[in-house]
């Protein structure tokens, strides 16, 4: 297949300058006397090559301020490297955030009509697309509304759907899939099945690693501007991951340099985290609020987790899931932004959560739990099998059920 981009060695500098001038007299002065301040370069990008397939999909990957934005405004010819060349097959078209090239005072029909103007549609061809991408939006209703009365739920809906319906060769999508209603960012990751289906490419920048697995043929991963690896899917998370646990190292190191305490020893499992915020306390409950480690197969069950913030900070990232034995995941959730979840976080406080039917076959599963920055660059604070909890069954199973799920076949013969 041939190339749809080609990335020869790009590089991205911006220039940092502190005390800017505020009138031209300033600027004047500060430059016929030299005393022009600045704090230098900031190298975004550092000789960042790849190449990608028609009909292939790349993932990039990398905590905040690694590049990835940079990277892909670059791609959809949004400025122009600092140094090297990239080469584009197609047309190219970028989701790069919520609500970017539309104009809040115009309706969605009139940015619809815009985006597709700019594109290079006429105005007979974007009103012939206007109403598959109005009902595919859901926005029958508000479609003749400003935008700047639209939730982030309609924003993505109609950025999304509006750069769907006008066919680019290659679509890069930065994080948006992250907003809106499951139900919706299904409904996006099913219409991007048919992108791909159709032979066109795609790439995207997600910190959901099962979106990445899902959707990826190849991954980036960038680390402070530069390439790290470019692998399979698999093999790229592993490498972030491994990334992120050297800087979360190098930061608790700096933070117990600063005085704080010291982790205290743990009965089993593995823990990693700055302990900036910290989980000091899981426990279990039954469906009848009952202290326990041992749980009947498909009983509710209650977890409930203290936390601790060594100093203030805005937002936490909270992680939870059931593991087995094996390390098979069996479920596991992501709260964004608890303070967007919870209101503003205490110095202290405890969370719970009920889950009201738990159908897992026998055995042992641990529940891990994780605290993050929102911008996942570092963990706080991860619990890897140190919480065990013990699921037992009245009845036994028939012969040759396996797996995590409590399911009882029940067959016969037509």
């Amino acid at each position: 297949m041939p190339a749809a981009l080609i990335v020869e060695s790009v590089s991205k500098c911006f220039r940092i300058q502190r005390d800017r001038p505020s009138t031209l007299k300033d600027w004047v002065i500060g430059y016929l006397t030299g005393r022009h301040n600045s704090n230098g370069d900031l190298w975004a990008l550092r000789d960042v090559s790849f190449s990608l397939e028609q009909g292939r999909c790349l993932g990039i990957i990398g905590h905040n301020g690694a590049g990835k934005s940079t990277l892909l405004r670059l791609l959809c010819g949004l400025g122009q490297p600092t140094a090297g060349h990239i080469s584009r097959n197609g047309y190219v078209s970028g989701l790069l955030e919520l609500g970017s090239g539309m104009h809040p005072e115009m309706t969605g029909r009139e940015n619809i009509l815009t985006a597709g103007i700019l594109t290079g549609y006429t105005r007979r061809q974007v009103l012939a697309h206007q109403d598959e991408i109005i009902a595919f939006a859901e926005l029958e209703e508000f479609i003749d509304q400003p935008v700047r009365t639209y939730s982030s739920g309609m924003f993505l809906r109609l950025a999304f759907s509006t750069a769907m319906h006008f066919d680019p060769d290659v679509l890069a999508i930065d994080e948006v899939l992250a907003v809106g209603d499951i139900r919706f960012q299904q409904k996006c990751i099913d219409r991007l099945g048919a992108f791909r289906k159709a032979g066109k490419t795609l790439i995207l920048v997600s910190h959901n690693n099962e979106q990445i697995r899902s959707l990826c043929d190849e991954v980036l991963v960038l680390e402070e501007g530069q390439v790290a690896a470019h692998s399979d899917p698999e093999n790229a998370i592993l490498q972030y991951n491994d990334l992120m646990r050297k800087r979360t190292e190098r930061r608790a190191a700096k933070f117990m340099e600063e005085g704080a305490q010291p982790v205290p020893p743990i009965e089993r499992g593995t823990r990693l985290g700055t302990q900036e915020a910290s989980i000091d306390a899981v426990r279990f409950y039954d469906g009848k609020g009952r202290p326990t480690d041992t749980l009947q197969n498909g009983e509710g069950l209650k977890i409930e987790m203290d936390y601790h913030l060594t100093k203030s900070l805005p937002d936490l990232t909270l992680i939870l899931g059931i593991y087995s034995e094996t390390n098979v995941k069996c479920f596991e959730m992501v709260i964004p932004s608890m303070t967007e979840s919870f209101g503003p976080l205490n110095e202290e406080g405890s969370l719970s959560c009920f889950l009201a039917k738990l159908p897992l076959l026998s055995g042992r599963y641990y529940i891990v739990v994780g605290l993050y920055p929102p911008d996942w660059s570092y963990i706080y604070d991860y619990h890897w099998q140190m919480h065990l909890l013990q699921i037992v069954s009245q009845r036994e199973l028939s012969s040759g059920v396996s797996g995590v799920i409590s399911v009882e076949p029940v067959w016969s013969a037509l």
